[in-house]
């Protein structure tokens, strides 16, 4: 008998891979605090990005001794910056995710439901196959 006819070699190779269900009100959910939080973020960013545009200002009429001190400024607030950025893009990549779970998951509905024209539309829409 071949290897992959054993019964030990099917209960471990042999699962199918089952999709998770997704539950389309909690992402939701999720996702709209995530919009009410991002003001937050913006707000800390937009304020990181005045005091960098100043500090840039005022490094290009510095002297040699002040310029020092102003790279070490920007330096921080550089890292400031791009932490902030960081926390804010890994936020939005995690709410994209769910929503492109929602919109999968909404077609296999309207597919159940008999909507077969409106899946078959859905499926055309280069931003409904998810490649962005």
């Amino acid at each position: 008998m071949p290897l992959y006819e054993q019964k030990w070699w099917k209960r471990l190779f042999g699962k199918e891979h089952q999709e998770k269900h997704v539950d389309s009100s909690k992402e939701i959910e999720a996702i709209g605090e995530f919009m009410v939080e991002s003001n937050n973020d913006r707000t800390q960013i937009l304020r990181l990005l005045e005091e960098l545009e100043e500090l840039e200002k005022e490094r290009r009429v510095a002297t040699s001794g002040a310029l020092q001190i102003n790279l070490d400024v920007q330096a921080v607030l550089l890292s400031k910056l791009l932490e902030e950025y960081e926390f804010f893009q890994d936020d939005v990549d995690i709410n994209v995710l769910r929503l492109k779970m929602i919109a999968k998951q909404f077609l296999k509905e309207a597919e159940k439901a008999g909507m077969h024209d409106l899946v078959k539309e859905k499926k055309k829409d280069p931003r409904w196959q998810f490649w962005w």
